[in-house]
């Protein structure tokens, strides 16, 4: 398999102002990168209006079942929806996906926005336009995947994908400071409506320019569409020199892997299952999210004001201002993970960091329960506390780093995935209200069963393009190498100079 690194592109040679193909390229991934930031808004406004009086009035003061149900029902409605989204994306191309995300956040910020109002069941209308936005959201996180991967130039490709999840932290520090200046400063209900009416023009947004992202020249050649695909990476990747080195080969690459698919049926369950390298990737879908889900982030993702109210922080302006600065330092840690990501594999970055989680909790475990047992209010315990929360996320931020998955691996991802943050939102509220810092423990010998598993099982990925991954599971396929392929239009123009070679021959 030739080293694609080596192979001449256009962006080698030209300055990034003068690759109008990559500026072009570059303005469509920011679309998709603002549904991101969208998203880690989203993910990160309810925990801040926990902190919120005039919330927790027009909501009827949910605690325990009711605010774990709160948190979880967007979790419930994203299972749903990933069979289809993944019908959808397959069939009908990759935009839809995204489309129906905006539509969704649009609809439930909205009907979000009317709990409270006389007369209405403030509780039950804020859950629902929660489902809502838990239909979108999936969707969302199931094709963006999808795109950012195909679309985006091999040069460009593994740092995009490591800095995947900044945009999501960029977007849950603006929810941090608005949360911070609305609820920390306005006693009204607009203290919690300003921040969630704030993402209808975000969506708004998405909806307009989604229109202007192409298809994916990966579901392009599924669809037997040559011509379209090659002209898509000879403008985007090429910068329209139709004979790319670079380009060439990822025609060829891409061309090679879907065929050998299409031969082996390998888009079908009833294949994927019987094969053990394909077991090992769904496996390694699955530890992603047991990593993300079930090493105890999501009691300071979601209950972040339960957390300091176990140590005596009970002040909305405090609780939203530490939260404000946390998120920012959280984004810096994940910015910097990128840059360590070009030099250190993911694998190692997570065996580092997972030992120092568990000894986060255990200090977490330690500090609240000095609180909780002194006999007057150990101010040093909610210090040590804040340290703790600020040392547990920034690592655990600086290990979240997207895998390249396709469309059925996604598929698991989000089943799982949305299973897992289910049951640990809603539990969490639970355990919380019934043991408080006691369910700290709980996660620690999870963190330990989990630096095990990616100790024996998680493979290196870095430095691969999407295709050539698979050599990591399946080793090298000859097959692949044994079709000679040829951009549209050279395929039939080859072949009528074979012909008049022949005839010049016979003359």
């Amino acid at each position: 398999m030739s080293d694609w690194r080596t192979i001449l592109n256009a962006s080698d040679r030209l300055k990034w102002y003068q690759n109008k193909g990559q500026i072009k390229l570059n303005f469509f991934l920011s679309i998709i990168f603002v549904g991101m930031v969208l998203n880690g808004y989203d993910g990160s406004l309810v925990s801040g209006l926990q902190a919120s009086d005039a919330w927790q009035a027009d909501l009827g003061y949910p605690d325990g079942v009711r605010l774990g149900l709160l948190n979880a029902i967007g979790s419930i409605s994203g299972l749903f929806v990933g069979p289809i989204i993944t019908y959808i994306d397959e069939n009908f191309g990759r935009r839809w996906g995204i489309r129906f995300y905006g539509y969704t956040m649009l609809i439930g910020s909205v009907i979000g926005c009317i709990a409270g109002v006389s007369g209405a069941n403030g509780y039950g209308l804020f859950v629902a336009g929660r489902a809502i936005i838990g239909l979108g959201l999936a969707s969302f996180l199931m094709t963006s995947l999808i795109v950012v991967q195909e679309i985006t130039h091999p040069r460009s490709r593994e740092a995009i994908a490591a800095s995947w999840d900044s945009y999501w932290i960029l977007g849950s520090v603006i929810a941090a400071w608005v949360n911070f200046g609305c609820v920390g400063f306005i006693t009204s209900s607009w203290s919690w409506r300003i921040p969630y009416i704030i993402q209808v023009p975000f969506a708004l947004y998405i909806l307009i320019a989604v229109q202007f992202v192409p298809e994916t020249p990966r579901f392009l050649l599924a669809k037997g569409r040559d011509a379209e695909a090659y002209a898509f990476l000879v403008e985007y990747h090429g910068n329209g020199d139709v004979d790319d080195p670079l380009v060439r080969f990822e025609f060829k690459e891409m061309k090679e892997a879907i065929l050998a698919e299409q031969a082996a049926k390998a888009e079908k369950w009833s294949t994927i299952l019987k094969k053990r390298s394909n077991l090992h990737r769904l496996g390694l879908a699955a530890l992603m999210v047991f990593l993300t889900n079930l090493s105890g982030s999501s009691i300071i993702y979601f209950y972040y004001t339960t957390v300091f109210d176990l140590v005596g922080i009970t002040d909305a302006t405090t609780q939203t201002g530490i939260q404000a600065g946390l998120s920012m330092f959280t984004w810096f840690c994940q910015i910097a993970a990128v840059y360590v990501g070009k030099y250190v594999g993911r694998r190692k970055i997570l065996l580092f960091i997972w030992p120092t989680l568990l000894l986060s909790l255990v200090g977490l475990c330690v500090s609240s329960g000095v609180f909780a047992n002194a006999s007057e209010n150990n101010n040093r315990a909610g210090v040590a506390t804040v340290a703790l929360v600020w040392i547990y996320l920034g690592f655990f931020n600086a290990s979240m780093q997207t895998f390249s998955m396709r469309s059925k691996g996604l598929l698991v991802w989000n089943t799982v995935s949305q299973l897992m943050s289910a049951y640990v939102t809603w539990v969490d509220a639970i355990a919380l209200d019934a043991i408080g810092y006691k369910y700290y423990i709980v996660y620690m010998p999870l963190v330990v069963i989990q630096w095990v598993l990616v100790y024996f099982y998680m493979v290196e990925t870095k430095g691969y393009t999407l295709e050539e991954i698979a050599t990591v599971f399946d080793g090298k396929n000859p097959s692949l190498t044994s079709v000679d392929i040829l951009p549209p239009g050279e395929q039939q123009g080859g072949e009528a100079d074979d012909s008049k070679s022949r005839e010049d021959g016979v003359e």
